[in-house]
């Protein structure tokens, strides 16, 4: 199997009990089977209280926060009582891999670090140099590949060398970006994904004025925002003062990396519904949002807490998907005018 994450994963350690903005409180702590039923089953005082936080709804096993939203094992010193009465091996495993996002592939294997988290994200910003995702080679087998698997790759390829060409402006690679995946979904809604990597080769970076114009993307935005389900509310704050918020307040390489940070971890996902161009309008959406809110406050915040709202919430992720498809306002066309206002 091969496996891909980018250049700085190996340098990730969680801050523990030094984390500004700890996981182990307002996140609904959700415990997988294996697990609760190890809880349920052990002997002694702790088992006892493991029994007790523990709650069923739906199906799914969760810990019931206390009512400063806190998980009921984190310690005052801000560490993980199962992790060092238990081991590590015994937390759920939402915890042991939090805040990884591991997508398998077939014969790839991915994993992403969401900047929800504040290490993740400070990592991500510390560098100014293009984002790359080197690939290891491993003798696990892995599953057989989905014959998408490898058209998709040279498109998300392609898509990262447009990303990172830095001898042209910003906003527009992002627009080549938009119909570049134009193109290439063309090719997925006539059942020719084969012909992707012959698109890729081809491609040829379209004029600035062959681009349609459409709608004023913003405010829009925020509103749609705003209608999604809304996990803190300084996220709720902040989108109120969405109309403040102004672009050109950050550097382009960290703009790019953040990009970077998208492409990767949501592109190759067209494998599972052929939506290729909904998840290129996100990025492009996604980035230009962060860019805005970074003028109202610093950078690693603003990405922090839209990856917290949007990332951890698959009906939210869903639903901007849609509404790409469906909103005028949010189709190619409106972030074309962005692009090239």
């Amino acid at each position: 199997m091969d496996l891909r994450a980018p250049d700085y994963s190996d340098q990730f350690h969680c801050l523990a009990g030094a984390c500004p903005h700890s996981c182990c409180k307002g996140w609904e702590v959700v415990i997988d089977s294996s697990t609760a039923d190890f809880y349920r089953t052990l002997p002694g005082p702790l088992g006892d209280r493991l029994r007790a936080a523990l709650q069923t709804e739906d199906g799914e096993d969760f810990f019931a926060l206390t009512e400063t939203l806190r998980c009921p094992f984190w310690d005052a010193d801000g560490l993980c009582e199962i992790h060092r009465l238990l081991g590590s091996e015994h937390t759920s495993e939402v915890c042991r891999s939090h805040p990884r996002f591991i997508e398998d592939y077939g014969t790839l294997r991915e994993t992403s670090l969401c900047a929800s988290c504040p290490e993740a994200c400070r990592m991500l910003l510390a560098s100014s140099s293009p984002l790359t995702f080197p690939l290891f080679r491993t003798d696990e087998a892995g599953e057989p590949a989905d014959p998408w698997l490898s058209p998709l790759l040279a498109v998300r390829a392609k898509s990262l060398e447009i990303l990172q060409d830095r001898s042209r402006h910003l906003y527009s690679r992002f627009a080549e970006l938009l119909a570049f995946a134009g193109a290439a979904q063309s090719l997925l809604d006539e059942d020719a994904a084969d012909r992707l990597p012959e698109l890729c080769r081809a491609w040829i970076t379209p004029s600035a004025s062959a681009q349609p114009t459409g709608g004023n993307l913003f405010p829009h935005g925020w509103e749609i925002l705003s209608g999604l389900e809304i996990l803190g509310s300084d996220w709720r704050a902040l989108l109120l003062r969405g109309p403040e918020a102004v672009p050109g307040t950050v550097p382009a390489p960290l703009l790019e990396r953040i990009a970077a940070y998208f492409l990767f971890r949501y592109e190759l996902k067209a494998i599972n519904d052929g939506d290729l161009l909904g998840r290129m309008q996100f990025a492009v959406f996604s980035v230009l949002t962060v860019e805005r809110t970074a003028s109202l406050l610093p950078l690693r915040e603003a990405l922090r807490l839209y990856c917290r709202e949007i990332e951890h919430n698959d009906e939210n992720l869903d639903a901007l998907l849609t509404v790409f498809r469906t909103d005028p306002t949010l189709v190619p066309a409106s972030l074309f005018q962005v692009l090239e206002a």
